[in-house]
């Protein structure tokens, strides 16, 4: 956790308006942060796949789009393992990215599988800029 407390020194000196720091929602940065401020998933921002996400730090929530899966636009061409009901962007080949519109801009940035299964959604991205500038 030495990067963390790094990061949670420079934020400090810094005194910022607003500051995050991101971590999946399973991993074990809770454990030294303690309760995330905000937990999402990207199809609530209009991303149709899932990949919990929690956030910590001193910003405004941004409000979400959808909170029913239904009511998502699905992208049928993105592969949804057996007997889960949602494609999971932790289970993406990195291949996905060319089919995945949102993610275009990134196509020549997509090395590795780890590559595309960190990207944020781009609804949820422009949800908190509009939010917290």
């Amino acid at each position: 956790m030495e990067m963390v407390n790094h990061c949670l020194r420079i934020i400090d000196e810094a005194n910022p308006k607003w500051w995050v720091i991101e971590n999946p929602a399973n991993g074990r940065l809770k454990d030294f942060l303690g309760k995330p401020k905000y937990v999402y998933q990207p199809w609530e921002y209009g991303s149709p796949w899932t990949k919990k996400t929690a956030l910590w730090g001193d910003f405004n929530i941004p409000p979400k789009k959808y909170t029913d899966w239904n009511k998502v636009p699905k992208n049928d061409k993105l592969y949804v393992r057996p007997g889960r009901p949602k494609p999971a962007l932790a289970f993406l080949h990195k291949s996905a990215v060319d089919l995945i519109p949102e993610m275009q801009w990134a196509k020549d940035k997509i090395k590795c599988d780890a590559d595309i299964r960190s990207m944020c959604s781009a609804g949820f991205a422009e949800a908190f800029f509009q939010n917290n500038r």
